[in-house]
């Protein structure tokens, strides 16, 4: 743990302090919302299907304090109606945080995605943080509170055939950045959140694969007919390959989490990682000028991937 992390970890106090995270079917939220729950938190936990295992395990587990409530970031009408009740059940606590922690990934490359792909990770991982945090920002302003966003490192440097998820990251990166100078003026701090690649509903393999299947099932015969059976199943295995290389120590990026909360000065943007190598792995191609990135990931598609071209008969 950093040792900034770990020196400021518990100054604020959790007495009369509320929490609203979104996302907490499963994973990051999930965990967080248990963990702020134990240490004292007033917790608003938002769940997309509250009738389903996470959301209904998170009800049982939780004290009087956790309240776990319907809500879809894509509907401002649902937003609106968790802000009514945050409103209606904060007692004497102030609203402190948000967290917009809900994010999906679907799609692949440009060509084997759709624009629903592309529109549906925009208004889930983009617009969802702005909607939510515009619906909710009249709160924070009475707390001088904090806004955390969980954005990616697919949102600062390329990574191929995740191009839909990688046009919301940036975009959510963007807004990030904007957002906290914006608001700055009100006291407001605006924290980002770049999680290494965890082992989530997100990341889980056989989702994964069952959206690359569906994928290529919905493609144009043209888009069919331009790529190879090899190339395909090629792209396959490149998946699996890099999803078996998620860490599955979760509570690292909840950790990060909590210390943005938490902390009296908390850093502007946190990057949870899984050890020292793998930080200066990704903090080394970040940093490299395009041009030696995209002959990185040449030099990488050659290693793993097919020729995407069938070939002619003659």
């Amino acid at each position: 743990m950093p040792v900034k992390q770990g020196y400021h970890s518990n100054n604020t106090k959790s007495v009369d302090k509320a929490v609203f995270i979104t996302g907490c079917d499963t994973g990051f939220g999930n965990l967080l919302a248990k963990r702020l729950d134990s240490k004292g938190f007033h917790v608003f936990a938002t769940c997309l299907f509250p009738d389903r295992d996470g959301a209904l395990e998170l009800k049982e587990s939780g004290s009087k304090r956790l309240h776990v409530l319907h809500m879809d970031v894509t509907k401002d009408e649902s937003v609106k109606d968790a802000l009514e009740f945050v409103k209606e059940n904060l007692g004497s606590s102030e609203l402190w945080a948000i967290v917009n922690n809900a994010g999906i990934v679907k799609g692949f490359s440009v060509e084997f995605s759709t624009m629903e792909d592309f529109k549906d990770c925009l208004d889930v991982n983009t617009l969802g943080p702005v909607r939510v945090s515009k619906a909710f920002l009249p709160l924070l302003k009475q707390s001088k509170g904090r806004i955390i966003n969980i954005t990616s490192p697919a949102g600062v440097f390329p990574i191929p055939f995740c191009s839909p998820y990688c046009t919301s990251k940036y975009a959510a990166v963007g807004f990030n950045d904007c957002f906290r100078f914006e608001i700055d003026i009100w006291g407001i701090k605006v924290i980002s959140i770049e999680p290494d690649m965890f082992l989530t509903g997100l990341t889980d393999p056989k989702t994964l694969e069952e959206k690359l299947d569906s994928s290529i099932k919905d493609l144009g015969n043209n888009i069919k007919e331009e790529f190879s059976e090899e190339f395909i199943d090629s792209v396959k295995k490149t998946k699996d390959f890099f999803i078996s290389f998620a860490c599955p120590q979760v509570n690292l990026a909840v950790d990060a989490l909590e210390s943005a909360i938490c902390s009296t000065y908390p850093d502007l943007t946190y990057r949870p990682r899984r050890n020292i190598a793998f930080r200066f792995a990704l903090f080394f191609y970040e940093n490299l000028p395009k041009c030696c990135q995209f002959f990185f990931l040449k030099v990488a598609s050659y290693i793993f991937l097919s020729n995407p071209q069938k070939k002619k008969n003659l």
